[in-house]
């Protein structure tokens, strides 16, 4: 149940942020719903093969009852399949799985299906990555491109686009991953991290006057990540951190606009969003579980002035126009041999930027909150 609609997926079960709208003084959105499903539903396999190249060969397909969450969230999707070649110390893994920023086992704990986003990430794509293990610290190297989870593209040409993750393909250089992650008696953990992604916004610029070109511009951008954690008999905490620019492919702030124009050649330039987000959660508990997640982030501007095509801007990306936004989320949870109940009451505050743009760095001069309460019961049969 909500208290507020708003940026939501797959019949409201993946609730990001509430969505400000208000039209005579009606805030439009701030309406009751509730909902039950069970599209999360997934089943996959995981197989062991002949040793390959004196390596363990094992893989994984992985699907689920919410393919398009936003338009179609009944479709049959995939989720991981991917083929892994183990080694002493390494390993190489080829096809889908999760992100390097969504950390496995280094994730909030959570009775939404968000897992924290968009605090936190969120990503599955296609990748090749590289495992090596030094003592107690695993370094891992990736190659990832995107699918479901893309980047926005800043082009309104009608042009051979045949998937969302268009600027992405066209910046040809995948997204570059490297993350440590060290531990010791399975009790204490922590990790950084670093990506390098890069995009071209458009393939046809056009002219003030309507001549069309080729657009020939790319955008680069940087996104870091670190955490600590410690998990106890009984008790359990992480803390995490993101910093970066145009992480939206994350399910995260971010984006970029238009830095220059020129109205004879029509050529851009861009320049992107930064935004950091902080996490915490905890958890105290086996059979009986209490916890809390708590989640701050921030829109940290532009890092170049934008263009002014005659009093407005032209920005893409995800959740632009919040400023600030925060989240705290305490559950209660029981588990029983395959089963699991949580209950959490889940509020989210989003701050959405009003009045005149700041060109120089893409800040508004005063906001307005909008404010979710959702209340979720659910039960997951592990089989």
């Amino acid at each position: 149940m909500d208290t507020y609609k708003g940026q939501d997926l797959g019949h409201d079960i993946f609730y990001l942020l509430p969505q400000y709208a208000k039209v005579s003084d009606i805030e439009l959105n701030h309406q009751l719903s509730s909902n039950i499903s069970a599209i999360a539903s997934r089943l996959g396999v995981r197989v062991n093969g002949p040793d390959v190249l004196n390596a363990k060969l094992s893989g994984a397909l992985e699907f689920d009852f919410a393919g398009n969450l936003r338009t179609d969230p009944t479709m049959f999707r995939i989720r991981q399949a991917y083929s892994l070649l183990t080694w002493e110390k390494s390993s190489l893994l080829m096809g889908q799985t999760w992100h390097p920023f969504f950390g496995g086992a280094n994730m909030p704990i959570v009775a939404g299906l968000n897992t924290g986003a968009p605090f936190h990430a969120f990503n599955r794509s296609p990748m090749l990555r590289y495992n090596y293990r030094i003592n107690n610290t695993l370094v891992t190297l990736a190659a990832v491109s995107e699918m479901q989870y893309a980047t926005a593209s800043a082009d309104n040409y009608p042009i051979p686009r045949n998937t969302s993750n268009h600027a992405k393909r066209n910046g040809v250089i995948p997204e570059l991953v490297i993350t440590a992650d060290w531990s010791k008696d399975g009790k204490y953990f922590a990790g950084a991290g670093a990506q390098y992604k890069r995009i071209k916004p458009r393939m046809i610029i056009e002219n003030a006057v309507g001549d069309v070109f080729k657009a020939d511009e790319f955008l680069s951008s940087t996104g870091f990540v670190a955490y600590t954690r410690y998990k106890g008999s009984k008790f359990s905490i992480l803390a995490k951190g993101f910093l970066g620019e145009n992480l939206s492919h994350l399910v995260m702030p971010g984006g970029y606009g238009v830095a220059t124009y020129n109205e004879q050649t029509g050529k851009e330039t861009y320049t992107n969003y930064t935004h950091y987000t902080l996490i915490l959660s905890a958890v105290y508990g086996n059979e009986f579980q209490a916890g809390i997640f708590a989640g701050y982030g921030q829109n940290l501007g532009t890092s170049e002035n934008l263009y002014d095509f005659n009093g407005t801007t032209k920005t893409y990306g995800l959740f632009l126009p919040i400023q600030d936004m925060m989240r705290i989320a305490p559950h209660i949870a029981y588990n029983s041999g395959k089963m699991r109940f949580v209950a959490e009451v889940e509020t989210t505050i989003a701050n959405y930027g009003q009045g005149s743009i700041d060109l120089e760095n893409g800040l508004y001069n005063s906001i307005v909150g909008a404010t979710n309460k959702r209340f979720i019961i659910s039960m997951t049969h592990y089989f």
